[in-house]
């Protein structure tokens, strides 16, 4: 047993020690690359370029559609695909409400129509001579009363007469006084004031007309129509689902896939080589293999913050970009779509010579050195 022993530890620790030898040596062998599944991008050989990161939209950008009139989807007419032009019906909202509205609103403006009528058709052939025949008579009753309390008033004053045919009298004066105000007051209306009614009755005619138009128009935005010509891209409104003007995303979104564009974001810091009619080429993100020649179709100017890093709209970032549109060719090796990614690569320009990268920072002249 012993000797046993001493033989077997040595070969052990020896088994041991070649073990680590040739894992030593393993791991110091360089291993071969490796190869990327999905090539990076890189510039285009030969053109001193600035990238940016570009995304692919329709002409006149991609349009999201809702609607003004918060009720339930009762159609449909439209999915994903279909191209439709100008003043094509793409869903509609349920109107039953404001159709009852707008019996209501007729009713009123029936109404205030016939109250108009009848002002207008009066007063009657005849009705001014009779009030101012039945002013006169009125008139004449009130002098006549007045004479007679004038004179019983003197004969009581002197106690020539009692002091109740004094009071009768007097009454019989106030009466008539009144009554010859009311004629007055009727004869006016005919004259003067009537006029003004029918002003007051044709605003109201008018108001009410104005409120069936009002319930009209709103039945018509029921019915969501395109604006523009154009394919659906994306149809979130479904059969029985409540719209609202705040809808957490569009309804529809349309867009002009008859030429498609590249939004380009360009880096601040890489302004001063961009110039407008650079020539750019594009590819898409982990292809480039296949270019794409761009045409510069507009640029926004109004440098705002980049907001395509993670895709969160309210991402903070520190970043801010330039964007430019540049059109696509019509016809491509490889089928594109609208939200893709692509890498953009523009020519860039010679800056001024005090940004140049070579520029001795010593001899730029500072503002305030003396």
């Amino acid at each position: 047993m012993k000797r046993l022993t001493k033989y077997l530890l040595p070969m052990a620790a020896a088994a041991f020690l070649i073990f680590e030898v040739v894992n030593v040596v393993l791991a110091r062998r360089a291993l071969p690359p490796s190869i990327t599944a999905v090539a990076p991008p890189s510039r285009p050989r030969g053109l001193r370029a600035i990238a940016g990161a570009g995304v692919i939209e329709a002409r006149r950008e991609n349009i999201p559609i809702g609607t003004i009139i918060p009720g339930v989807a009762t159609e449909v007419y439209v999915k994903r695909g279909d191209f439709v032009k100008e003043g094509d019906p793409l869903f509609r909202i349920d109107d039953r409400d404001l159709k009852a509205q707008l019996l209501v609103r007729e009713a009123d403006l029936v109404a205030a129509q016939a109250q108009l009528d009848r002002l207008l058709v009066a007063p009657q052939q005849g009705d001014i001579p009779t009030s101012e025949a039945a002013v006169a008579e009125a008139r004449a009753h009130y002098k006549d009363t007045e004479v007679a309390y004038n004179r019983s008033q003197a004969l009581f004053l002197r106690n020539a007469e009692s002091a109740g045919d004094r009071d009768r009298d007097l009454y019989a004066y106030e009466a008539n006084k009144a009554t010859l105000a009311r004629m007055e007051a009727d004869l006016n209306r005919l004259k003067v004031t009537w006029e003004k009614d029918k002003m007051v009755a044709r605003a109201a005619v008018g108001q009410a007309q104005s409120q069936v138009e009002s319930v009209k128009i709103n039945l018509e935005r029921c019915t969501v129509r395109a604006l523009v010509d154009g394919a659906v891209l994306q149809v979130h409104v479904r059969l029985g689902q409540f719209a609202a003007p705040n809808w957490n995303e569009p309804m529809i979104v349309l867009g002009d896939v008859g030429e498609l564009h590249v939004r380009v974001d360009i880096d601040e810091q890489d302004l001063p080589y961009f110039t407008k009619n650079a020539p750019a080429v594009a590819t898409l993100k982990g292809r480039p293999q296949v270019p794409f020649p761009l045409r510069y179709f507009d640029v926004e100017p109004y440098v705002i913050p980049k907001q395509n890093l993670t895709g969160s709209n309210t991402e903070r970032v520190d970043t801010r970009v330039l964007q430019v549109l540049y059109a696509l060719p019509k016809e491509t090796a490889v089928p594109l779509f609208i939200g893709q990614q692509m890498d953009v690569y523009i020519k860039a320009a010679n800056p001024p010579e005090a940004l140049k990268l070579d520029v001795d920072p010593r001899t730029i002249t500072r503002p305030f050195d003396n």
